[in-house]
Formats: structure tokens, C-alpha cells, sequence
């Protein structure tokens, strides 16, 4: 996720207890510091006011952050040498989501617990495919050159047994 083209988090969105790294190759970067600070906080009080130390990386100077809360996530960068990088007074902000409910971790498992089946209604299902399947193979039986040559043979034993009825043999 890009807040600027010299700082990114990794992943789409920001989670609460999902850590996520934080990547500066901002302008503090170019005097070369001995260390790199993102100072932050929490909404526009800045709650829970914290620092943490970046360390110089192959892409730009990172460290992993967790949040501990969500909705508006405001920092910005220091340097050892008390040089500022807050996006010319403005800030830099990141919305921290809730976790998706459907992922949170319940028994030591990311997924929710599948209720099991009841015996009756898998009996039923079975019952049901098997007819399904049943009923498709006769169709298939039936179709095209079976159907037209068992429909023939019936209609010639109609057509003897109706003159075996009514009309007479010689002697």
C-alpha cells in the first residue's frame, strides 16, 4: 500500500494485531542519518504516542508495526540529527481496519467450526443421487436409436397380435 512514492506498508489494507512492514526512502534518507524514527499515534490526539526505530534495509530504511487500534493511524519520520519529515505539517495518515470477523482466531484456528451433518439428512442426499443418476442412465437408455428400435418391436407385436384376433386362419 503506497501513502507516497517513498512510503509504503506491505499488504492491501492495515489490520489490528496484524503486523505489517513500513518502508521510508524519504527525504530524511539522503543526509545518510545513523537512524531513522517514525514517530506515532493514534487519531488526531495522537493516543498512545510511540516511537519506532526504522533500520536501514535493501529497499529504503523499514521496520514491522503491529496496531493496537483501529481507525486513523497518524506519523511521521525523525532523525537522529532532529531533522523532520511530516509531509510539510500535514502528516502522514493510514487507516487501521477491525479484522474481518470470519478470520479471527478462535481454538487456535483461522476458520470458523463447520457444524457437523446430521446422519438423516445424508442418508436423504444419498437417496436423492442415486435416484438423479438412476433416472439420467435410463434417459440415456432411451434415447436416440435404443427408444426408436424398442418402440418398432412393440409396434410390430401389436399389429400381429391384433390380426391373431380378429382375422381367421385358414385350415
Amino acid at each position: 500500500m503506497n501513502i507516497t512514492e517513498s512510503i509504503y506498508f506491505d499488504g492491501d489494507t492495515l489490520t489490528i494485531d496484524t503486523p505489517s512492514k513500513i518502508i521510508y526512502k524519504g527525504i530524511l534518507t539522503k543526509d545518510n542519518p545513523e537512524a531513522i524514527y517514525m514517530h506515532c499515534g493514534y487519531g488526531l490526539l495522537w493516543e498512545n504516542l510511540h516511537e519506532i526505530k526504522l533500520v536501514e534495509g535493501v529497499a529504503g530504511y523499514e521496520a514491522d508495526v503491529t496496531f493496537s487500534d483501529f481507525g486513523d493511524y497518524f506519523f511521521c519520520f525523525r532523525s537522529s540529527d532532529k531533522k523532520w519529515d511530516n509531509n510539510a505539517g500535514l502528516n502522514y495518515v493510514v487507516s487501521v481496519n477491525k479484522p474481518d470477523q470470519a478470520l479471527v482466531m478462535q481454538n487456535n484456528s483461522y476458520l470458523p467450526e463447520v457444524p457437523k451433518l446430521k446422519t438423516g439428512y445424508l442418508v436423504k442426499k444419498k437417496i436423492k443421487v442415486a435416484f438423479y443418476r438412476t433416472i439420467s442412465t435410463i434417459a440415456k437408455l432411451f434415447s436416440g436409436e435404443i427408444l426408436k428400435n424398442w418402440l418398432h418391436t412393440l409396434r410390430e407385436k401389436r399389429k400381429e397380435s391384433w390380426k391373431d384376433k380378429w382375422i381367421e386362419k385358414p385350415s
